[in-house]
């Protein structure tokens, strides 16, 4: 048997009692079964005779004794692990698409703190085992009790975030669990004291509400104040050339110039553009001497002009299509130039010819779209019922954009139901346009017209104004 002296003490609070070989700390124990493990490792035989009181001495409680509630105790550890894990997966989920793909600087630094939030998380889970364990390590309270920090300041912003719209999105569950989840570890690390140990708390506790100070100060700036106050301003026109005349054809070439320019410091997408050149038909009235008051009424409805002596009796749409490519980006600064050239009969009963151009534009500081946007669909390909809301009998040809549209800030797209985003460009004898719609429901259910979600992602429509020229000076035009 062996002459060396072991020592037991009395369990603590936990129920762990410390070991002692000759007066050199052994370990500490949980249970008997721990406790030979303990020799083992002090080089004594695992199977001596631990009631043999010349080899053990027993402090405050004999070998009987034993208070620890290993099945609690484990449960506690699976239960904060597993929390700790779940909150840094969506913090990396959440972090990692602002930080890779975020148009700002600000929006790709608080991605990176969701990121690097999460990977403290993971550190704590690993902590876990020994704060709750036998605490060789000296600060794995302090950083269990950062990740549950972490966790109860994240969850409060998400679900803060979640209630100013209160739509069901799948990430929902997952916030509600894990609130609930940091009830009851805010409860657990109280109830053990997790602070205790921290040298210098009052710097600990600084660092941890600094780093949650940027991180929300960062989500405010990028996703409240900066979509909202940076300058977005576009300019949009349409102008025509001169005219000439064709030597042999009895045709007049018209140009038309046609000019979008950035000049505000937001880029953006261009949602649809259309402009389009009109021949206008009227009826000449030389004796008249005083407005009709029904004409002026009329054209007070449509917002235009009230002539004495000629009246317009119908319009032509001579020339229409877009104005740039859907889809296309167009950073701050950018000019965007083309120009077409129309082709005018000689022998046409126009009295103007006019044109005008529009164009819509989705802020990329607020929203980005897939990819799929930039793909038409045509209504005479497609089952045309699912897609467009038509009052009109027959329903005209339409070529349709349509994909989901995402807010630049990762945390309002896990906070918000998804939104999709069409735009149609029709074209009739006498009228030619586009309409963007933003929904909560995908073109194959119902998709109707949100203005809110159009405000949101700061859809803009821009416009040249009408230019008109006579048709008389397209006639007196130089052959070419």
């Amino acid at each position: 048997m062996s002459t060396r002296r072991v020592v037991v003490q009395a369990p603590d609070e936990r129920g762990l009692r410390q070991v002692t070989v000759d007066g050199a700390p052994a370990g500490s124990a949980w249970s008997q079964r721990d406790l030979r493990r303990q020799l083992r490792r002090a080089g004594l035989p695992g199977d001596m005779d631990l009631e043999d009181r010349a080899a053990v001495s027993w402090r405050g409680a004999d070998s009987s004794v034993w208070p620890d509630h290993a099945g609690r105790r484990r449960a506690t550890i699976a239960l904060l692990v597993a929390g700790l894990l779940a909150s840094a997966l969506l913090l990396a989920d959440i972090g990692m698409v602002d930080a890779l793909g975020a148009l700002t600087f600000s929006g790709r630094l608080t991605g990176f703190l969701f990121v690097l939030s999460g990977a403290v998380q993971a550190v704590a889970a690993a902590a876990v085992f020994d704060f709750w364990g036998k605490r060789t390590l000296r600060y794995s309270g302090a950083l269990v009790m950062v990740g549950v920090i972490i966790a109860v300041a994240t969850e409060s912003l998400l679900l803060a975030v979640w209630f100013e719209e209160r739509e069901w999105t799948p990430y929902l569950p997952v916030f509600v669990s894990l609130s609930l989840w940091c009830l009851w570890a805010v409860w657990a690390i109280w109830r053990e004291r997790a602070w205790k140990g921290i040298t210098h708390p009052k710097s600990f506790t600084a660092g941890v509400v600094a780093t949650a100070l940027l991180t929300l100060a960062n989500f405010s700036y990028s996703a409240l104040y900066q979509p909202y106050a940076a300058l977005f301003h576009f300019k949009v026109e349409a102008k025509f050339g001169t005219p000439t005349r064709d030597p042999e054809l009895p045709l007049v070439y018209l140009p038309v110039k046609l000019r979008v320019v950035n000049d505000g410091v937001v880029p953006a997408y261009i949602l649809n553009s259309n402009y389009r050149v009109q021949g206008q038909q009227s009826v000449f009235d030389g004796k008249k001497t005083e407005p009709d008051q029904k004409d002026w009424r009329a054209d007070a409805e449509l917002g235009i002009n009230t002539e004495l002596h000629v009246r317009p009796v119908g319009y032509r749409n001579v020339d229409a299509g877009p104005v740039a490519p859907t889809g296309a980006w167009i950073a701050p600064g950018t000019t965007f130039t083309t120009e077409r050239v129309v082709h005018i009969p000689t022998d046409a009963t126009y009295d103007l010819v006019s044109t005008s151009a529009s164009v819509a534009f989705l802020r990329a500081d607020r929203g980005k779209m897939d990819e799929r946007f930039k793909f038409p669909i045509f209504s005479w390909r497609e089952k045309t019922d699912r897609f467009f809301d038509c009052s009109a009998t027959p329903c005209p040809d339409y070529v349709m954009n349509h994909a989901r549209v995402r807010h630049n800030n990762n945390i309002l797209n896990v906070t918000r139901r998804p939104r999709y985003i069409s735009s149609d460009r029709w074209i009739t004898k006498t009228d030619s346009g586009f309409a963007i719609r933003i929904s909560s429901f995908d073109s194959r259910g119902h998709l109707s017209s949100d203005a809110e979600s159009a405000e949101r992602y700061g859809v803009d429509e821009y416009f040249s104004g009408n230019t008109a020229i006579p048709y008389a000076s397209l006639l007196a035009a130089k052959r070419s």
